[in-house]
């Protein structure tokens, strides 16, 4: 705001800005002026205000910018994740309505703490409806960790102290554990699992679970280590079936077409 600008004297004996012909000062009061030993002081006209106005703007932007970035990388373990998003969605997945709402509405579903449990067949969109949640959420920098069990394990397994490690994993505004039921059924892992998501509903924040079990099949379980996991998940997650078309197939059906269009060229 140091520029120089062009002014003229005004009518009444003040400097005025050449463009927007505000002043730029103004009198102190008469019975002040003794006090302060100043008859004016500067002041901003239009064009200084929209100025500084104008640079606000650019550097909250550059600072909202750097914030979902800096949330974006820690969240995602793949970059393409980053492009999962309800603007690029193809509209396939009937479901993906309820993901919108559930960001339209995160104050208060945070709030009382309701998980989404998105199950179905492999290929359907679980995960892709999960990191739309993500990232409209990272937009808003709500900080947000989509990871999955087998690599909380081997970090677990790395780390030098279990509780801390699972401590930052459930800190997250909003944890995503994608394909539950995937990871190795062994005791280690079991446990593993349990604290995690034991932890997370006790810290009072939402988290959202996929996977390509049924919920009858996690209701039905008579694995003892498996039903204490998926007991937690269903008393605090909501079910919601992802019946979609198959992605996967659909991706590979493109795929093969594109390419047998390039042999022919």
């Amino acid at each position: 705001m140091e520029k120089e600008r062009e002014f003229y004297i005004g009518e009444d004996g003040l400097e005025h800005c050449a463009v927007c012909k505000e002043p730029l000062v103004v009198l102190f009061p008469k019975h002040l002026q003794h006090v302060v030993g100043l008859k004016s002081h500067p002041r901003w006209c239009a064009c200084q205000r929209a100025e500084f106005e104008g640079e606000e703007r650019e550097r909250k932007e550059r600072e909202h910018l750097h914030e979902v970035e800096k949330n974006t990388s820690v969240c995602f373990s793949e970059r393409a994740m980053r492009e999962w998003n309800f603007a690029n969605d193809n509209g396939s997945n009937p479901c993906m309505p309820y993901a919108k709402q559930y960001v339209e509405h995160w104050d208060e579903v945070k709030k009382k703490n309701i998980g989404l449990l998105l199950w179905g067949d492999v290929g359907t969109g679980k995960s892709y409806m999960a990191a739309c949640i993500a990232n409209a959420l990272l937009e808003q920098e709500k900080k947000v960790l989509m990871t999955n069990f087998s690599t909380i394990s081997n970090q677990i397994f790395a780390s030098t102290d279990k509780n801390a490690y699972i401590e930052a994993v459930c800190s997250y505004d909003l944890l995503i554990l994608d394909d539950l039921g995937s990871e190795r059924s062994s005791s280690y892992m079991m446990e593993n699992v349990f604290q995690v998501i034991d932890r997370r509903v006790c810290s009072g924040k939402p988290m959202i679970i996929t996977t390509n079990l049924t919920v009858k099949e996690m209701r039905e379980t008579q694995n003892m280590d498996e039903k204490r996991i998926y007991d937690r998940v269903l008393q605090n997650c909501q079910p919601i079936c992802v019946n979609g078309e198959n992605q996967r197939r659909e991706k590979s059906r493109k795929n093969r077409s594109e390419l047998e269009q390039i042999f022919q060229e």
